[in-house]
C-alpha cells in the first residue's frame, strides 16, 4: 500500500500537467478556429458587401438587396450594412421591408441624420404626416459622420419642400428663415434659397438672397433673373429693369427676361397713379387703360356661346355703358369717375386673367398696376 501510495503521489502532478498541457493545446487550437471563422465571415461580408454597392452603382437594386442580405448574414450587427440594404430596399420600391429596417437602425441609432432623413422620406411618401415632419427635424438636428452642415442644409430644404408641398406656407417661411441665417458663399445655394422665398410670398427676402449670390458671382444669370422677378413682384420696378437688362446683357435670348421687361414698360407707360402725374396724363392714361380693356373683353367674347364669352359678356355690357364717360372732356370736369373707369380696368383684367387666354403686355401691365393697388390699400 505504501508503494502504490507513493506511485500515485508521484504520478499525479505529472497528470495534472498533462491534462493542463492537453486543455491550452485544445483552447489554442479553439481559438484558432474561432479567428479564422471569423476572419472567413468578414471577409465573406465585405465580399458581398462590395458586390452589393456594384450593383447599386449600375442600377440594379434587386440584385443589390439579395447582395447585402447575404452581407449582413455573415455580419449581423454591421449598421452600415443595414444602412445599404435598407437603402437597396428603398430603389428597388420595397418600401415596406425598407421601412422595418430603417425603423429597426433608428431604435439603435436615434439621433442618426441619415437614418431619420429617410425615415422621413418614407413617412412622407405613405402620407404620414407627423411622423414624416418629425424624422425630417431629426435629420436637421441629428448626427451625420461626415459634412454635417451640408447634409442638415439637404434636409432642411426637403422639410421646406415638404411644407409648400402640402400648402403650409407658415411653417416653410419659418424654416426658411432658420436656413438662411447661415448659409455659406454659394450662388447656387443662395439662389435656391432665393426660389424658396418667392414661393411663399416673401419678395423682398427673395430679393436679398439674389443680391447675396450676386455678390459671390455678379454674372450668376439664375440670381439676375431671380432678382429681376422679385423686384417686380415686390413693386420696385425700376429695380426690376435694371436685372432684366443685365440678363439679357448675359443671355440675349432670355425670352422671360424679356416678356418681363415688356410689362414693366407698359406699367411706366399705363400707371395712373405715378406720382406727380399731373390730372391731363392721368386721364389721358386712364382712357389708353380703358382701350386695352376693351380690346380683351372683345377678344374673349369673340366666340358666342363659348365659355370664356359668356363670362366676359357682363363686363362688356358694362364697358359698353361706361364709354360714354370715357373721354377727357368728361373726366375733366368729373375727375371723380377716373376712380371709376381704374377700378373697372382692374376688375376687368382679372376676370379675364381667369378666362381669356394669354394676356398681352399692357394687360399684364394693369393687372400688376392693380395687384400693387390692393397691396397698398390693405
Amino acid at each position: 500500500m505504501n508503494l502504490l501510495n507513493r506511485d500515485f503521489i508521484v504520478r499525479e502532478p505529472l497528470l495534472v500537467s498533462i491534462l493542463v498541457l492537453i486543455t491550452i493545446v485544445f483552447s489554442a487550437l479553439t481559438h484558432s478556429y474561432s479567428q479564422a471563422y471569423d476572419r472567413r465571415r468578414t471577409a465573406l461580408s465585405v465580399e458581398w458587401f462590395n458586390r452589393g454597392a456594384n450593383d447599386l452603382q449600375n442600377n440594379r437594386p434587386a440584385a443589390a438587396v439579395e447582395d447585402f442580405r447575404t452581407a449582413l448574414f455573415y455580419d449581423p450587427r454591421n449598421s452600415e450594412i443595414s444602412l445599404h440594404l435598407a437603402d437597396s430596399l428603398m430603389q428597388a420600391n420595397k418600401t415596406d421591408q425598407a421601412l422595418n429596417y430603417y425603423l429597426g437602425l433608428w431604435q439603435r441609432m436615434p439621433g442618426n441624420g441619415t437614418v431619420n432623413l429617410q425615415l422621413a422620406r418614407l413617412y412622407a411618401r405613405k402620407g404620414d404626416l407627423p411622423a414624416a415632419e418629425r424624422h425630417f427635424n431629426g435629420a436637421v438636428f441629428g448626427d451625420w459622420p461626415a459634412n454635417a452642415p451640408a447634409n442638415r442644409r439637404v434636409a432642411s430644404l426637403e422639410l421646406i419642400h415638404f411644407y409648400l408641398d402640402r400648402g403650409d406656407i407658415g411653417h416653410a417661411e419659418s424654416q426658411l428663415m432658420i436656413l438662411s441665417d447661415n448659409l455659406p458663399e454659394d450662388p447656387p445655394l443662395h439662389t435656391q434659397v432665393g426660389d424658396l422665398y418667392s414661393r411663399v410670398g416673401d419678395n423682398q427676402r427673395a430679393l436679398a438672397q439674389y443680391r447675396e449670390a450676386l455678390r459671390f458671382n455678379p454674372n450668376y444669370l439664375p440670381a439676375v433673373q431671380g432678382a429681376g422677378e422679385a423686384a417686380f413682384h415686390a413693386g420696385d420696378y425700376r429695380t426690376a429693369q435694371g436685372y432684366l437688362n443685365r440678363a439679357l446683357q448675359l443671355d440675349q435670348s432670355d425670352t422671360s427676361a424679356k416678356q418681363l421687361s415688356a410689362i414693366i414698360q407698359s406699367i411706366f407707360i399705363l400707371n395712373p397713379y405715378d406720382s406727380g402725374l399731373s390730372q391731363p396724363d392721368k386721364i389721358q392714361r386712364t382712357l389708353r387703360a380703358f382701350a386695352i380693356v376693351g380690346a380683351r373683353l372683345q377678344s374673349c367674347a369673340g366666340t358666342p356661346g363659348s365659355p370664356a364669352a359668356t363670362v366676359s359678356a357682363p363686363s362688356l355690357e358694362r364697358w359698353t355703358q361706361l364709354k360714354a364717360i370715357a373721354n377727357p372732356r368728361f373726366l375733366s370736369q368729373h375727375p371723380e369717375e377716373i376712380e371709376t373707369l381704374i377700378e373697372f380696368c382692374a376688375s376687368a383684367e382679372k376676370l379675364a386673367q381667369s378666362h381669356c387666354g394669354e394676356p398681352k403686355p399692357e394687360d399684364s401691365a394693369l393687372l400688376a398696376i392693380a395687384k400693387q393697388r390692393d397691396s397698398e390699400d390693405q
